[in-house]
């Protein structure tokens, strides 16, 4: 198993569960991936933002199943959106009637693409239109321009407007059915102490069923051996008669790439996808009364402000007010590569722009964290595009985010893909 994100590590759960030998190799000190965590206050934090919604059947299934479930609080959340220079509570019917950017006619054209958006469960439908023309279409050029656009480019920059209306129906549609689920409106979940414990909940399973975790330990090439296959790290290598690969397409690459034939190589390489550059602060007060704040404005340097402590107690973080602050870009952008600094330096002016009192005396500490790998682009026909679980070298196996369609990636479908991979694993195994 290469990769000990959630994607491996239930898989790996799964596979050590039936009685398979399982080696875990992970380049980073922690498990977990993009649900690691650090300390605030003495709880654990996640270092990019976080939650559930009441449709993710399959990680409240595996926290059932791991204990956990009823450490799952299920809270209301209250989303903003700043848009024409100011904040503006959104997503609710109400919310929209009061949203003034928008005329009349506008906001009335706007329900009515969101409503058929939540109604229509096929989604197949909007696979072969861009979001953006469906926006110009349905909704109206004035919606697009003061919320939908802005968006768009914040999520996928200049990649935009190439992204498939079939992205945003998934958003639409899921968090519709998770407010119609719970018959109170929207309810996001949270684990008490950290989406972490159910990490750590994995990893001490596996080391108790016999599984080797190799934390710290990149691997460095994947070579075909006779019937099995070389992996090489810096340790040294080992013999696996199976590999499953959770990393990232350009990683399978990096690692294999020579041993693949050139249209799959080609496959693997033409999956773009965003990186993600987070910002968290530990503040002294509170920046804005929203849990989630979208920024619909092409101007500011990052696209989310999502105040943790807004939806979570600040007393179980010592007090301390939690904002992340929220940038998608790809890995050419300057601020990619900037310092810490710099990428605080640009940031600060707009965050005064979200509250003219904002000061630095405010600010109590700075964590900054980027991740490579974040967000699949989806453009038209993805659905032909999806890498198949089985690579061209025998043995080999790829589970990883680019191929979570029509939903979006996160945390559910992470576990779901690691479920199926290990089923896919055990299957072959009968048949062989």
């Amino acid at each position: 198993m290469v990769g000990a994100g959630l994607t491996g590590l239930v898989a790996a759960y799964r596979l050590a569960k039936a009685g398979w030998k399982v080696t875990v190799f992970e380049r980073y000190p922690e498990a977990g991936g993009l649900v690691a965590t650090f300390d605030v206050g003495g709880e654990r934090l996640e270092c990019y933002y976080h939650h559930l919604f009441t449709t993710d059947t399959d990680y409240v299934a595996l926290a059932e199943e791991l204990g956990l479930a009823t450490e799952i609080e299920w809270l209301p959340s209250r989303m903003g959106i700043y848009s024409k220079k100011r904040l503006w509570d959104f997503g609710t019917p109400v919310s929209l009637l009061k949203f003034a950017p928008l005329p009349w006619v506008d906001k009335f054209r706007f329900g009515f693409s969101t409503l058929l958006l939540n109604r229509t469960a096929d989604f197949t439908k909007f696979e072969r239109v861009t979001a953006r023309e469906w926006i110009l279409k349905h909704a109206g050029r004035r919606a697009y321009d003061a919320v939908w656009g802005p968006l768009l480019h914040q999520k996928f920059a200049e990649k935009a407007d190439e992204v498939a209306m079939v992205w945003l129906w998934g958003k639409v549609f899921l968090r519709g059915r998770s407010r119609s689920a719970t018959g109170m409106g929207e309810r996001l979940g949270y684990m008490r102490g950290s989406f972490g414990r159910l990490v750590d909940a994995l990893a001490t399973r596996l080391r108790e069923a016999g599984a080797r975790l190799e934390l710290a330990t990149p691997v460095k090439r994947i070579v075909p051996a006779s019937e099995d296959l070389e992996v090489h790290t810096r340790a040294g290598s080992e013999r696996f008669p199976r590999v499953l690969f959770t990393a990232a397409p350009a990683e399978l690459l990096r690692v294999a790439g020579e041993h693949f034939p050139e249209e799959y190589r080609s496959r693997l390489g033409g999956l773009p996808a965003t990186a993600a550059l987070c910002v968290v602060l530990e503040l002294s007060r509170s920046l804005s009364p929203y849990y989630w704040l979208n920024i619909a404005d092409p101007e500011f340097p990052f696209g989310g402000l999502i105040e943790h402590t807004n939806y979570i107690p600040r007393e179980r973080y010592g007090g301390r007010h939690l904002l992340y602050i929220s940038k998608y870009l790809f890995q050419g952008h300057a601020l990619w590569n900037a310092r810490d600094d710099e990428v605080w330096a640009t940031y600060r002016p707009f965050l005064q722009k979200i509250n003219p009192e904002f000061d630095d005396s405010w600010v109590l500490a700075r964590h900054h964290f980027k991740a490579a790998y974040a967000q699949p682009v989806i453009p038209r026909d993805y659905g032909s595009q999806i890498p198949p679980f089985d690579t061209p070298i025998p043995g080999l196996h790829h589970a990883c985010m680019a191929q979570i369609y029509p939903e979006d990636r996160g945390q559910n479908y992470a576990v779901r893909s690691g479920n199926r991979a290990a089923a896919a694993l055990l299957e072959k195994a009968r048949s062989d």
